[in-house]
């Protein structure tokens, strides 16, 4: 199928800014394209502080040129105000990169926060001309084959919601995650989990929560939805599943899947499947896997390698989490694992390396959150047959998946239940609230209440986690498939890896996999964990 260049750069640039890819320059599709064979070192890429002073009037250009009736024009402006869109994205993710590698550098901190302040002018501006191009009269011209498809335009049709109000409310929340990682900074020089930190960093982080929900709960209102959770699965991930699915699915784990991850509790698993990992033996096990696997995820691993698009050490003053970013001025994704020093650093980088694969065959194209995960976790399960860690690794990373199910599901039971609180908010009820469903979940008596603070994706990217647990359970099934036939679970992985499908469902059917919210279907995982891990 024809590549739809300006389909492509729409799909980057309505993004929000969740730091799990980015886009691709209409300007620049070719130049990125040669890009991806001649790469740049990432010490050679060059950070200079995004100036968004012409993009006002970049806008109004192409707001007229919508008006009109000349599509040349109107493209080239499309294709100024992307670039400027591309430098601001890229220049954004080396900035958020540097300071994640050293959360105590103040410049960095400086540039990141500068950065993040801009987003919302970004996403305004971006929303604003989407809403033009649906009302211009090339509107048909544009949804064209070569342009950004057949119906694109149809979640544009009506009025904007960035209003002034609206604008005001998302500036907001913008500070507050600034606020959170400035906080994270702070908990980075301390022991996380010790009552030190609760009293100090991590009461602070709670009102920070506190603060979030009650904000995101009048950003849902000026939107016109009924619920936050609404308003994100449309709004933030487009996503076409909703939450009342979701809500089936997580009963279904809550009653099928609990009692197995309880075992887990007694289990030997993680005493003889964790063990010490340097560096050098993390990035051997991803390598290997690369290299058996062959084709473009072999091409993929030498531009990782040989231009330096990682960073997987050990520092002090590490972001403590793992993502990956596509960094569309170069036309190459970059990951970054803060690792713990054990051959469960083998499972991350392997997870990371899968967003990476994704947006190297894609060339940065966004395929959706959900679909997103299918290629990191899948990954994972991959790398169990195509690397050697021993089966002691395949049995962790089984029960780690189990966890997946059951962990996630709850921090996403706790995310829909706490946006959806009646009464009065406070800390004291959040806190209730998720030692409620932490006991639900079967793990209430092995934390402390408080310890959500610590979960990255609840400050920066709500709503997210459940995109873990269901695309967890399309990508356990290529593990299933290779058990029945080796080389077939691969053969899918590869044979959709540059997709440009957003909608998740839709994938996982073009995919030929079942889909996580099919009746029945967590009852059959819950039997294979039983064959696998022999609880």
């Amino acid at each position: 199928m024809k590549r739809s260049c300006l389909r492509l750069i729409a799909l980057a640039l309505t993004l929000t800014l969740l730091l799990s890819g980015c886009g691709l320059d209409f300007a620049g599709y070719f130049k990125n394209l040669a890009a991806l064979f001649a790469p740049v070192d990432f010490a050679n890429m060059t950070y200079t502080r995004p100036d968004l002073s012409r993009l006002d009037g970049v806008l109004s250009d192409c707001v007229e040129s919508a008006a009109g009736k000349d599509l040349d024009t109107l493209v080239s402006h499309i294709n100024t105000f992307n670039s400027i869109c591309n430098n601001y994205n890229t220049n954004y993710y080396l900035a958020y990169i540097h300071y994640c590698i050293d959360m105590t550098d103040s410049y960095w901190e400086a540039e990141y926060d500068y950065c993040a302040a801009q987003s919302t002018q970004i996403q305004a501006a971006v929303d604003e001309l989407m809403y033009a191009l649906a009302e211009s009269p090339l509107r048909g011209d544009l949804e064209g084959e070569d342009y950004f498809g057949a119906g694109y335009f149809d979640d544009y049709d009506g009025e904007s919601l960035w209003t002034e109000e609206f604008t005001a409310l998302m500036d907001r929340e913008a500070e507050l995650i600034r606020q959170y990682y400035t906080l994270s900074a702070k908990a980075g020089l301390m022991e996380v989990w010790s009552e030190p930190f609760y009293n100090t960093v991590g009461l602070e982080m709670q009102q920070l929560y506190l603060q979030l929900v009650q904000l995101r709960r009048q950003i849902a209102q000026e939107a016109g939805y009924e619920s936050y959770p609404d308003f994100a699965y449309d709004f933030h991930f487009d996503r076409d599943y909703t939450p009342a699915q979701t809500a089936t699915l997580l009963k279904d784990i809550r009653l099928e899947l609990v009692e197995e991850y309880d075992k887990l509790s007694t289990s030997d698993i993680w005493t003889k499947g964790l063990q010490s990992s340097a560096e050098h033996q993390t990035r051997r096990y991803v390598k290997t896997m690369a290299e058996n696997m062959g084709g473009t995820i072999a091409e993929a691993y030498e531009l990782m390698e040989s231009s330096h698009l990682y960073h997987i050490s050990y520092g002090e003053n590490k972001f403590d989490g793992s993502f990956e970013v596509f960094l569309p001025g170069y036309g190459v994704p970059y990951v970054f694992v803060n690792p713990t020093l054990t051959n469960h650093d083998h499972l991350t980088f392997a997870h990371e390396f899968g967003h990476f694969c994704n947006d190297y065959a894609s060339l940065g194209n966004m395929s959706g959150i959900d679909v997103a995960e299918f290629f990191s976790q899948g990954m994972e399960y991959l790398s169990l047959q195509y690397a050697d860690g021993g089966k002691d690794l395949v049995r962790m990373k089984l029960a780690d998946s189990l966890c997946v199910y059951v962990e996630q599901a709850a921090l996403a039971d706790f995310e829909e239940r706490v946006y959806c609180l009646e009464g009065e908010l406070t800390v004291e009820r959040i806190s209730q609230l998720y030692g409620q469903v932490a006991q639900e979940y079967g793990y209430g008596d092995a934390v402390d209440s408080r310890s959500y603070v610590t979960v990255p994706h609840l400050y920066t990217s709500p709503l997210y986690v459940i995109s873990y647990v269901v695309s967890n359970d399309a990508a356990m099934q290529l593990y299933q498939m290779e058990l029945e036939k080796p080389g077939s679970g691969l053969d899918c992985y590869r044979g959709q890896l540059a997709t440009e499908q957003t909608d998740f469902l839709t994938f996982v059917k073009w995919a030929q996999l079942t889909s996580p919210f099919e009746e029945g279907r967590i009852q059959s995982v819950k039997e294979l964990f039983r064959k696998e891990l022999k609880l």
